[in-house]
């Protein structure tokens, strides 16, 4: 009986969370905490730390995930 394929992504990523863009999410998380204390009427937000996170995960994701694909 064939094994059920394992979906390495979410470990890929997590990995590249606590390693590579470690950095980016630190400062997403000061982000999260300076907003915290802004007056509403400025509309804080902390959408380029954000995006700047995925953007890091991709990057370091891509090259370790193609190669394990069939």
């Amino acid at each position: 009986m064939a094994e059920d394929p394992v979906d390495i992504k979410l470990d890929l990523e997590k990995s590249c969370l606590e390693k590579e863009c470690a950095k980016k999410v630190l400062a997403y998380n000061g982000c999260l905490e300076r907003i915290k204390t802004a007056p509403a009427e400025l509309e804080p937000h902390c959408y380029h730390q954000y995006f700047a996170i995925v953007h890091c995960v991709d990057v370091c994701v891509d090259p370790k995930l193609w190669p394990t694909l069939k």
